[in-house]
């Protein structure tokens, strides 16, 4: 007999420009892919008239996530290489991710565009840089290209932004959102597997 499913599915939004958003995704297999819930990745990169936490904006935070991510990654058992520089062509990465998840190859290929980031120090928005991560992730390069060329793919990104804005009233990545309710952070993840627990148990009981 088929185990009764969880109701409903997760959002992550993530964005290849935050190293929080690159630790939850390490994560979200081992954390959330058991639960038989459906997870929705969703990848944002608002314009900057949208953005109302850009880092870069902040010397004090820059410093203080260049003190942060290394000790977090630690604990994963990750290496840690920032890039040399946060601004890159953003909407690239985000709609070659759209192109991999349309073939069903999304979560390889997010893990390798933030392990060229974060953990060799590259720039994601280098036609070069996308094809690898595109070949490591078993995807036709030319075909994951076309797609960060994508002027619809692109478009897509900045107007996910907006949508989960409106729907769920996120502010930042990563953000997870289950059955209404909206989780920050990749140190909340175990809040929202509880959750989804929770949920499931009550629909059987």
């Amino acid at each position: 007999m088929t185990e009764p499913q969880p109701s409903g599915s997760i959002r992550f939004y993530f964005s290849f420009r935050s190293p929080y958003a690159w630790l939850a995704a390490e994560r979200l297999e081992s954390q959330l892919g058991d639960l038989g819930v459906p997870i929705e990745r969703i990848p944002i990169f608002p314009t900057p008239g949208l953005f109302p936490n850009d880092p870069s904006a902040l010397p004090e935070k820059q410093a203080y996530i260049g003190q942060d991510i290394p000790r977090l990654a630690r604990e994963q058992g990750l290496a840690v290489r920032f890039p040399p520089s946060t601004d890159t062509d953003w909407p690239t990465p985000h709609a070659a991710f759209l192109g991999a998840d349309q073939q069903g190859a999304g979560q390889a290929f997010m893990l390798e565009v933030f392990r060229k980031r974060f953990s060799e120090g590259l720039d994601v928005g280098d036609d070069a840089v996308i094809a690898d991560a595109a070949r490591r992730a078993d995807l036709d390069p030319d075909a994951i290209l076309a797609a960060a060329r994508s002027s619809e793919l692109r478009a897509r990104t900045s107007d996910a932004w907006r949508l989960g804005v409106e729907r769920d009233g996120i502010f930042g990545v990563p953000s997870f959102v289950f059955a209404d309710r909206l989780y920050w952070g990749q140190d909340r993840m175990h809040f929202l597997r509880a959750a989804v627990i929770r949920k499931s148990s009550a629909s059987v009981s």
